[in-house]
């Protein structure tokens, strides 16, 4: 029987994902959360991903409500941010 250990590197870039979020860039979380799990799906197998599915999932939930709150806020014309990904979608702030 073999013993699985944990991904060191999984879990740190779980975390990094919800750095990202708290440093109010929830696009580049959504993205690094995915594929942490991706890659956490793939390395199975070998090691526990219970831990870093968990946090990438939570990071996942938590820059989609941020993301969607921006996207709200920059339609009503209240924004208060120059995030590139809202300027990409609504164009340049009035």
């Amino acid at each position: 029987m073999t013993e699985r250990k944990f991904n060191i590197p999984l879990i740190i870039m779980s975390a990094a994902a919800l750095g990202l979020w708290f440093f109010g860039l929830p696009g580049e979380s959504i993205v690094l959360a995915v594929i942490t799990i991706i890659a956490s799906v793939k390395l199975r197998g070998r090691y526990l991903i219970k831990i870093p599915i968990a946090l990438s999932i939570l990071a996942i939930l938590i820059s989609t409500a941020f993301l969607t709150f921006m996207i709200m806020h920059e339609s009503r014309g209240i924004s208060s941010t120059d995030y590139w990904l809202m300027r990409l979608i609504f164009g340049r702030m009035k």
